[in-house]
């Protein structure tokens, strides 16, 4: 099975749609959860969410990305993939059920017992799913996966979740969205692979399955500690939480969690769209450097030229973005969010290398650089807290962990990949521009827009509101100049394509642009 050449218009198109779609489908779902079940249970699930995922990776083995990432792929492959992956899910299943209690004992709480051990069964519904979703990402059929992805966060969060939620069953609401989520995402996915999945029960060889699994332990150890490092805080203010006087328990995890959570969802948005769109279509170009070369620095204007000003004005606006999504009671999130927010630019950078790197198999300097940003993290964050600074010493040790990684990545990516830094620069600046037309708009809106929270802790919406609107308008005022005068990072100096986009705008539009 040869992997043909990647459609990245419709592709990108449809993948953004899929990405967007399952960040505000999981945004309606947090923030109607967050108002019927308690900080505590969020506090609990947060841990558990994170037990499961260290877990998860290493049952996967990298399949997944190996499916995608292989030149040559046959039936005979993929029939290995399937039954290995279902074999792996079931023992871990067996693996987390068994320990559970053990990690239940660490936090000191019974609940967090029961919920890993419920839990668990994503990890045999997740092996299910896991090759016919690699099949298609490898196809770039994007439009099936967002049709599975609104099915299951539709019918499992919406539906299920919140109905149970507002039945009062608290935290295994949560879980049981959880679930069904996973079983739908399953159904869907084969439902749209049942060709290629029919062979499951056939015979397969040894060597069928080594390759994939030499490239996918590498993928391994490196996706455990990319993901560790970006949970490593949470179970730090967890632990400490849990085992201090000086924390407030399950209550102040949750706090934490959520502020995470916020300042995840940019990073989510690109980190998904470059595990799907651009390691696929990366891993196709693997062979040809000037295209990889290209595809970096477009990447690289494209997203600064979103996350840079984004950033700024979520970081600035941080109380009145946890207030809106999370509700009145999240407020006291509002300085820890705004800290955190300043590491969103990097790290979503951080996410295109990710993609590049796991495309090209250049993963062992890679592992060499998060494992150090992981250990980094994790003392300065256990360090924060016990030299009493509290959550916004979490967030800072975060944020300059964050910036030190980006800059030791970047570094040995551009000798790796031979990137001119004069380019790279370039590409940036339009990002930089946005951020320097944008600021004296959100300081006129914090200097003067409407107060929306009283001095008793009261909250007036349409204040709220009206200030939200100013942000986002001048967000995207800030957006437009950019593109404008820095029309390649819409089109990559396409003529073609600029030629499409810019019939529709009004000359004297057409004439301010940078020649």
């Amino acid at each position: 099975m040869k992997k043909g050449s990647p459609d990245f218009a419709t592709s990108i198109r449809w993948q953004t749609v899929n990405v967007i779609s399952q960040v505000l489908l999981q945004l309606i779902f947090i923030m109607l959860l967050a108002r019927l079940i308690s900080k505590a249970d969020f506090g609990i699930m947060s841990i558990a969410l994170v037990v499961v995922g260290f877990v998860e990776i290493f049952a996967q083995i990298g399949i997944g990305p190996s499916l995608v990432q292989k030149k040559e792929l046959s039936t005979a492959n993929i029939r290995a993939a399937l039954q290995f992956s279902v074999a792996l899910g079931v023992v871990f299943f067996l693996l987390l059920f068994g320990i559970a209690p053990q990690v239940g004992e660490w936090f000191l709480s019974e609940s967090l017992t029961g919920v890993l051990r419920w839990i668990a069964l994503s990890f045999i519904l997740s092996s299910i799913a896991l090759v016919p979703r690699s099949l298609l990402i490898r196809k770039m059929e994007f439009k099936k996966l967002f049709g599975a992805t609104l099915i299951a966060m539709v019918l499992g969060n919406l539906g299920i979740g919140l109905y149970l939620a507002y039945l009062g069953y608290g935290i295994w609401a949560y879980v049981a969205a959880l679930l069904s989520q996973n079983a739908l995402l399953g159904i869907a996915y084969w439902s749209f692979n049942l060709t290629p999945m029919s062979g499951f029960f056939g015979k397969w060889k040894w060597g069928d399955l080594r390759s994939m699994l030499l490239y996918g332990g590498k993928s391994t150890v490196f996706n455990w500690f990319n993901y560790a490092a970006t949970k490593i805080d949470v179970v730090v203010v967890g632990e400490y939480s849990q085992a201090s006087s000086a924390g407030n328990g399950w209550a102040t995890t949750g706090i934490y969690d959520r502020s995470a959570h916020l300042m995840s969802l940019p990073i989510t948005i690109l980190g998904k769209l470059g595990d799907s769109v651009l390691f696929s279509g990366m891993s196709a170009l693997q062979s040809n450097a000037s295209a990889l070369n290209r595809v970096l620095i477009r990447g690289l204007g494209l997203i600064g030229w979103i996350v840079i000003p984004g950033s700024l004005a979520l970081a600035w606006f941080s109380t009145e973005t946890a207030v809106i999504l999370l509700g009145m009671e999240y407020a006291e999130a509002g300085p820890v969010v705004r800290i955190l927010f300043l590491s969103v630019a990097f790290r979503s950078l951080i996410k295109l290398a990710d993609a590049a790197v796991r495309a090209t198999d250049r993963l062992i300097p890679a592992i060499i650089i998060k494992a150090g940003y992981f250990l980094a993290l994790g003392s300065s964050a256990w360090a924060a807290l016990h030299w009493g600074m509290g959550l916004k010493g979490v967030g800072w040790a975060v944020v300059g962990c964050t910036i030190a990684q980006f800059c030791i990545y970047f570094f040995w990516l551009f000798l790796a990949f031979k990137v001119d830094i004069k380019c790279a620069i370039r590409a940036i600046l339009p990002g930089i521009i946005c951020m320097v037309i944008a600021t004296p708009g959100f300081w006129a809106i914090s200097a003067f827009g409407p107060e929306w929270q009283s001095d008793e802790g009261g909250l007036d919406s349409m204040a709220l509101g009206i200030r939200v609107t100013l942000v986002l308008g001048w967000t995207l005022f800030a957006w437009c100049i950019g593109a404008l005068r820095y029309p390649e990072v819409l089109d990559g100096n396409d003529p073609e394509l600029r030629k499409k986009w810019t019939g529709y705008l009004p000359k004297p539009l057409v004439n301010f642009m940078r020649k």
